[in-house]
């Protein structure tokens, strides 16, 4: 009788969890449910839904950095065309991506830059040769987070250009 009475205690207690399941299992269906409804609502007033941008839209296609001469003191503006390099004797620069933050988010600019170490810069251009020291994205906000490590040279990020 003992036995009798476990094994219904047992197969009671399969059967009420089995119940609790199906059950959570027709709250989770009508949740479901309930929050596909309240998506097909319309807007509530005061909300303004902002677009998914496509990544070409977010991008610029020249990035503007500002380039420090440690030795001399003097700076220098360059834009800089995506894609494409440009040599300035001691130091070759390339960006690859250029981002600025949309106007309603806080300001940042945000620079995938490529900075290579012309070996011997006296030579011809397409003799010199290169080693990269830098590739990564620079700041605009904060310069010191990615720098660009160099004995001559500091490089900022400024702006992105659309033109």
């Amino acid at each position: 009788m003992n036995r009798i009475n476990q094994n219904l205690t047992i197969i009671t207690k399969y059967l009420l969890l089995s119940f609790i399941l199906i059950g959570l299992i027709f709250l989770q269906n009508s949740f479901a449910q309930n929050i596909k409804n309240n998506d097909e609502e319309t807007t509530p007033s005061g909300v303004a839904y902002m677009e998914e941008v496509s990544d070409s839209l977010k991008f610029s296609p020249i990035a503007m950095v500002q380039i420090l001469n440690k030795t001399t003191a003097k700076n220098l503006m360059i834009d800089l065309k995506v894609g494409q390099k440009v040599n300035l004797g001691a130091i070759t620069l390339k960006a690859h991506k250029c981002w600025q933050a949309p106007l309603e988010q806080k300001p940042e600019t945000k620079i995938l830059l490529e900075v290579f170490e012309n070996k011997n810069p006296e030579s011809n251009v397409n003799e010199v040769q290169n080693s990269r020291i830098f590739y990564g994205w620079i700041f605009a906000s904060s310069p010191s987070i990615s720098g660009v490590q160099h004995p001559i040279y500091d490089i900022v990020a400024i702006a992105c250009k659309t033109k």
